[in-house]
């Protein structure tokens, strides 16, 4: 306990202060990388993600932190972007990394298309944490950057499922797949936009000024989305975007998101003991494919975008866009309930691989692309 308090305080103050040529996330997961390895492995096992935890209780103070901050005006400016990236591009990754799989591992189509639908969205917390901490005056590239990650969490959602249940059913893919990954992905989008911003809007009319009472409420939206099967990420979102919240609340929810942040990829890190060394050369080119099909879904999507107008979509935002694909702590939850070893293993460094590269070279790429 006294070195995880030290490591919290070293990752918050040390980094705040010292330390910015790197993103915080890069710096909490090498952090606890590091700890990890020179950890006692005997006791390391003390030191597990658990997705839970993080899914139930962590992740809902940095969705509604985002929220807050949200322009709901934007949407009518970058709909048709974010919609296309959340949506066309969350697929044609998915099925370009299912390929992949197919191709450098031994796993079957089913368990293919399982784990490609956890690898290819993009991660809510990290891309909050992309869009933070970069300061600019033109905010349309990084408002479709976020949209995108919370939107493509509602189709990700359906895909798990659905191919979860295919496999367990031990059902083929037919002609009736793509209308239900259809269906279904509008059915939860909407359902939990409409529940979240009732609930939003049922809040201001009863002027709720208490701050505990602001919290339970959109803890409730959040796991009422996730127990009929919907995205509770989006639920809060549009809770957050939508609900009169007093100022006070806001701040404390602010702090609150820095040191979650924080003790998520601290986590992550730590978890390094639970990697399997014998999957690295399969895991790696997994990575590879994730990046290539984010390189090809952006450019190919983004170019009709600028077909049709959105003149925004320049070879150097592209790029820049393109570099923006991590994958993060919700995959890895999401991959804990898979049992398989690869999976998991692949999953991990998939994270590492991205947080690492993406967030290392994040700063520069603003830079010279933007």
């Amino acid at each position: 306990m006294l070195l995880f308090v030290l490591c919290l305080i070293a990752l918050v103050i040390l980094w705040e202060h010292h330390i910015k040529l790197v993103s915080s996330s890069v710096f909490a997961l090498a952090l606890g990388m590091a700890v990890s390895l020179i950890w006692n492995t005997a006791t390391s096992s003390a030191f597990d993600f658990a997705p839970e935890i993080f899914l139930y209780l962590l992740l809902p103070p940095i969705l509604l932190n985002s929220a807050f901050k949200f322009n709901i005006e934007s949407i009518r400016h970058n709909w048709l972007s974010s919609v296309t990236f959340a949506t066309v591009g969350t697929l044609l990754s998915m099925l370009w990394i299912a390929w992949g799989l197919l191709v450098w591992s031994d796993v079957t189509p089913g368990v293919a298309l399982v784990l490609a639908s956890i690898l290819a969205p993009t991660d809510t917390v990290a891309t909050l944490s992309l869009t933070r901490s970069v300061d600019t005056d033109d905010k349309y590239i990084f408002q479709v950057l976020e949209n995108e990650s919370l939107m493509n969490d509602a189709l990700s959602v359906v895909l798990v499922r659905l191919f979860t249940t295919m496999n367990d059913a031990h059902r083929k893919m037919d002609q009736w797949v793509p209308f239900e990954i259809v269906l279904l992905s509008l059915l939860c989008t909407c359902l939990a936009i409409v529940f979240g911003a009732g609930m939003g809007c049922l809040v201001n009319f009863c002027k709720l000024k208490d701050l505990t009472g602001h919290y339970l409420t959109a803890l409730c939206v959040y796991t009422t989305c996730e127990c009929v099967q919907v995205s509770g990420i989006l639920g809060l979102f549009a809770y957050g975007a939508v609900v009169d919240a007093p100022r006070d609340f806001i701040k404390s929810v602010a702090s609150l998101s820095v040191i979650i942040e924080a003790y998520v990829y601290l986590m992550l890190g730590l978890a390094l003991h639970t990697y399997n060394i014998d999957f690295l050369g399969v895991s790696v080119l997994i990575f590879i494919a994730c990046v290539v099909g984010r390189v090809l879904a952006v450019f190919v999507l983004g170019s009709c975008l600028h077909g049709l107008g959105r003149r925004q979509w320049t070879v150097k935002t592209l790029l820049f866009f393109s570099m923006c694909g991590v994958r993060g702590a919700i995959s890895y939850a999401l991959c804990m309930s898979l049992d398989s070893v690869f999976a998991k293993s692949t999953t991990f460094v998939v994270i590492v691989c991205s947080v690492f590269v993406f967030g290392t070279l994040q700063r520069c790429m603003f830079t010279m692309l933007l």
